[in-house]
């Protein structure tokens, strides 16, 4: 009979009081390196973008074994090289002599999710790797230009603003180290790429759409800590 009791008590706990893996919360800061034609010095295809800011939250958990889901959400400002793009449209127009080019950075957000791996390695480290899809929101900087031309021109011109919503993918890697059993630094690396679609009013009034393929290589410094974090003192 007493056996029996006990046992029974501790299948209540175990409904009550499940011992599940506590989800985490992603908090991280860094670079983020335009790649491929996002980065590309070219008037047809790429952005001539340079390196820039990118910041992050996600939330992870796991739910069988070393395998879970991953949720993220970024923000990404990467920088034009207008020095580099100034020359670039000397090159293609006869009649343009020079040109001074204001410009704002390339600004995206995404918002991504997708199945995750976490793996304790030892020492305190720890590795986890995802594979997302989402959304990515992208803007094009607001650019102004002082054009020089060998003959008649304009004394100056503007590109505004274009917004594309467009479907995203990526990979994710990190490797943490664990502070307390509550509170983790980690170095994270993820690789995120889009096709977008800006739209734009040429002088004659058409509507022009360029279609550019956004390649970004993110490098952050993040802290991690279980939620609730209450409760993961608790269990201590």
């Amino acid at each position: 009979m007493q056996r029996a009791f006990i046992l029974c008590f501790l299948l209540i706990s175990e409904v009550l009081y499940p011992q599940k893996p506590l989800p985490l919360l992603h908090l991280g800061v860094g670079t983020s390196v335009p790649v491929l034609a996002y980065a590309a010095p070219s008037l047809e295809k790429g952005c001539f973008t340079t390196t820039g800011f990118a910041a992050n939250v996600a939330v992870s958990t796991t739910l069988v074994g070393s395998w879970g889901l991953m949720a993220t959400g970024g923000f990404y400002l990467h920088p034009v090289d207008v020095g580099y793009l100034g020359y670039e449209k000397v090159q293609s127009d006869p009649f343009l002599m020079d040109v001074t080019i204001r410009s704002e950075p390339y600004r995206l957000m995404s918002l991504m999710a997708g199945p995750m791996y976490r793996k304790h390695v030892g020492n305190g480290l720890n590795l986890q790797l995802a594979a997302m899809m989402g959304l990515f929101s992208s803007r094009t900087p607001h650019q102004i230009y002082k054009p020089q031309y060998f003959l008649v021109g304009p004394e100056f011109f503007e590109i505004t603003s274009s917004l594309d919503r467009s479907f995203a993918w990526g990979a994710f890697a990190s490797m943490s180290y664990a502070i307390t059993p509550c509170y983790f630094i980690a170095l994270e690396t993820s690789f995120l790429q889009s096709n977008a679609a800006f739209q734009f009013y040429t002088g004659s009034g058409n509507l022009r759409t360029d279609h550019r393929t956004l390649s970004m290589l993110n490098i952050a410094l993040v802290l991690q800590l279980k939620l609730p974090w209450w409760r993961a003192k608790a269990t201590q």
